[in-house]
């Protein structure tokens, strides 16, 4: 495994579009006012380019037909482990087509695809638009009033949120369950023999929450309240 690092400078208006064939992409804050990147690979082509106010980060496997063949005989598959780091203010749209992305603490718009693997998704403070064809989708956090879309083919769907959100809901699945445990008004549903459609209103019903998954679970849940840990026992010296 090789592993190379890149360092671009962002401006006010800079976004960042990643893409990752095959393999796992953490992208989270920075500490100053610079995008950063640490991929670790083997047989994948990474780059890192500017277009425009766009920042793109690469990975793709070699394009080389007999050293594909040869490494899936001797079982050698390529893969990329990309970490970036970026001012949280960037808005972020990036894709994995199989394997593994977390995206956390960005306060911008996130578009997030994973074709095959799991997508998570903590505290983003602006818009999303998440999905899966298969795999498991997460969000854990709270979210602003605007239009938020989780989607997914085939797989499963948990939603974490605080019982202060805002949101109109509207939930579906084809086939598979479907539970809120999140106090909803002007609640209304449609229970099928395989599958469901849920509305309603989450606090004020400022913004919206649009998630629908075709094969597989939906469960929208609250916080668990962080448990204390017990107090240490203080053993008194015996009296003699």
């Amino acid at each position: 495994m090789k592993t190379v690092t890149f360092t671009e400078t962002v401006e006010a208006k800079t976004k960042l579009d990643v893409l990752v064939e095959i393999g796992s992409v953490e992208i989270r804050p920075s500490t100053d006012q610079n995008l950063h990147v640490t991929a670790t690979y083997r047989h994948m082509d990474v780059w890192v380019e500017r277009l425009g106010d766009t920042i793109l980060v690469h990975a793709e496997q070699e394009d080389d037909f007999i050293q594909k063949l040869t490494r899936w005989f001797s079982n050698d598959h390529p893969k990329a482990e990309l970490i970036i780091e970026l001012p949280a203010h960037c808005p972020v749209q990036a894709k994995t087509v199989t394997g593994s992305m977390e995206i956390e603490g960005i306060a911008a718009p996130v578009s997030a695809r994973v074709v095959t693997g799991q997508l998570q998704l903590r505290d983003i403070d602006g818009p999303i638009y998440a999905k899966t064809v298969t795999g498991r989708l997460t969000y854990s956090g709270s979210l602003t009033d605007e239009s938020h879309r989780f989607e997914s083919a085939t797989g499963e769907i948990v939603l974490t949120l605080p019982e202060t959100v805002n949101a109109q809901l509207s939930a579906k699945t084809g086939t598979g369950s479907l539970r809120c445990k999140l106090p909803l008004t002007d609640q209304r549903e449609e229970r099928h023999l395989v599958g469901g459609k849920l509305w309603g209103t989450l606090g004020s019903g400022t913004g919206r929450i649009k998630a629908q998954i075709g094969t597989g679970s939906l469960e929208i849940r609250p916080f668990l309240p962080k448990q204390k840990e017990p107090e240490k026992l203080i053993s008194k010296p015996e009296l003699v």
